[in-house]
Formats: structure tokens, C-alpha cells, sequence
């Protein structure tokens, strides 16, 4: 009697298993390294908008202290903030022609379980706006978006 060659039943089984495991582990790495390559797109997204808005006032060749603004980024919730302050006098009393202003950049989003944020600041040196000074207009007017 000769014998004869191929697999058993039970080889089959366990190599079906061993395929089943892996494939159910590369399937689950694969799915947390999507949602985390979401997480590092919104950041990359955000950062851009702060480093966007930073620049709108880092042309302004005049600022005004203290000057707010904020509006909203996207259709996501993202909201922004620009505070302008004084850093150097740290107070406009003696009428300085120029100063050194600080700014402050924010912008925060609705993330999976709190409110998300990046920040950026930055000095400036610039002639000092007496007049009506409008920190919302001179961000929108800086470039076309």
C-alpha cells in the first residue's frame, strides 16, 4: 500500500486559523494607523491656519494695543483668536512712535473627547496705530485667502 501525500483535515484547520489570526491583527493595525494619520492631518491643518494668521499680522507695518479678533476657521467648529498686546513700553502713555507688540495666536478645535488647541506667539517691532485701529479688518486684508 502506498502512501499517499497532501495535507489533513486538521493541518488545513490550523493553517486557516493561523491565516484568520493575522489577517484579523493586520486588519485591526491597519485601522488604528488610518485614524491616527486622521489626527495628524487635522494638526497639520491647524498648524497651518495659526502659522496662516501669524503671518496676516506679521505684515501689518502698524498695530494697535490691546487689539482682538477671532472668527471661525471652517465648517468643523475650528474657531481662531489674535490678541495684540504691548511688550515694550508696556503701556502706550508716553505716546511712543514705535513699539514692541506681542502676538498671540490660538486656534482651537472640536476634538473626540475635548476641545483641542494650538498656540503661537510671536514679538513684533511696528509704528504704533493711534487712529481706529481694526486688528479683524487688517487680518482679512493682509492677503485673499
Amino acid at each position: 500500500m502506498t502512501r499517499q501525500r497532501g495535507f489533513t483535515l486538521i493541518e488545513v484547520l490550523v493553517a486557516g486559523l493561523v491565516l484568520g489570526i493575522t489577517a484579523s491583527a493586520l486588519f485591526g493595525l491597519l485601522s488604528k494607523s488610518l485614524f491616527n494619520l486622521r489626527k495628524v492631518e487635522d494638526l497639520h491643518r491647524y498648524e497651518l491656519a495659526v502659522e496662516d494668521l501669524m503671518n496676516r499680522v506679521l505684515l501689518s507695518s502698524s498695530l494697535s494695543a490691546p487689539a482682538h479678533a477671532e472668527g471661525a476657521l471652517d465648517s468643523s467648529g475650528a474657531q481662531w483668536t489674535v490678541n495684540v498686546t504691548p511688550w515694550a513700553p508696556p503701556n502706550f502713555d508716553a505716546k511712543p512712535e514705535k513699539a514692541v507688540f506681542r502676538i498671540a495666536v490660538a486656534v482651537t478645535w472640536p476634538g473626540r473627547s475635548s476641545q483641542q488647541s494650538l498656540k503661537a506667539e510671536s514679538l513684533k517691532v511696528a509704528n504704533v496705530d493711534y487712529g481706529r485701529y481694526d486688528l479683524q479688518r487688517e487680518i482679512e486684508l493682509a492677503y485673499p485667502r
